[in-house]
């Protein structure tokens, strides 16, 4: 696990600083292909919430898992309702603020999302294929966070600093889990840990990724696919990784 960690550390790093380094390198980017991955995202966040992190928090915290849940859930509302920026890449897609706001909301998110990979690591044992959920919507995020500087009139040095913090706040938000997770009672802090984290994916695949399959367009049906895909794998990891 000291090894696993770091590792992971480095791969969402890598994904969310290519992501945000992307739209600097090439002016048009591919939305249909970067659809897919965010309706594969989807499927794989709920699927995963739904049939191992949920049901792994009720056996370490029974009777406080709900209101851990809930509590994700609606942190990830508030941030979205006032400074986070969607994973939507489609024009005319509705931000709610640009800029420094952005900015802040991903940093958190990152962090959180950092909770989720080492708490589900620690605890469910399910650190790979958590690793997969966040990065398959990490670039994105990048690819939107750069996107909405750029509209803001930011500098490509300004643009590389944000897109750096954001891209460290996911190892950051690891080596916090880890560390809270070995200096306090671990059932109910790996409990709330991972109540926590699955209440966002339930926010993050519900509200910000899964709208993209209704869109009215050719790529419905592939979406539709992508999205099943992710839940296909996350049911068959089941076997593999339990």
């Amino acid at each position: 696990m000291m090894l696993t960690l770091p590792i992971y550390a480095l791969l969402i790093f890598t994904a969310a600083l290519t992501g945000g380094i992307f739209p600097m390198l090439i002016g048009a980017k591919n939305e249909k292909h970067l659809k897919l991955f965010i309706s594969f995202g989807a499927g794989l966040l709920l699927s995963m919430a739904f049939l191992h992190m949920i049901p792994e928090a009720f056996k370490l915290i029974p009777n406080s898992a709900g209101i851990w849940l809930l509590t994700g859930f609606c942190i990830l509302l508030f941030l979205e309702r006032f400074i986070m920026v969607h994973a939507c890449e489609e024009h005319g897609c509705h931000y709610h603020t640009v800029g420094i706001a952005a900015f802040v909301g991903l940093t958190v998110h990152g962090l959180i999302e950092g909770f989720a990979l080492a708490s589900s690591e620690m605890v469910a044992h399910l650190g790979p294929l958590v690793l997969i959920a966040i990065v398959s919507h990490k670039a994105p995020a990048g690819i939107a966070l750069t996107s909405i500087l750029k509209m803001a009139g930011k500098t490509p040095k300004q643009i590389l600093g944000f897109v750096l913090g954001v891209a460290l706040s996911g190892p950051l938000g690891i080596l916090l889990a880890y560390w809270i997770l070995t200096s306090e009672n671990y059932t109910q802090t790996a409990g709330t840990l991972l109540s926590l984290s699955a209440g966002t994916f339930l926010y993050i695949g519900a509200c910000d990724l899964l709208p993209e399959i209704h869109r009215t367009d050719g790529e419905k049906l592939k979406r539709l696919l992508s999205f099943l895909l992710g839940i296909v794998i996350s049911v068959l990891s089941g076997y593999f990784l339990t």
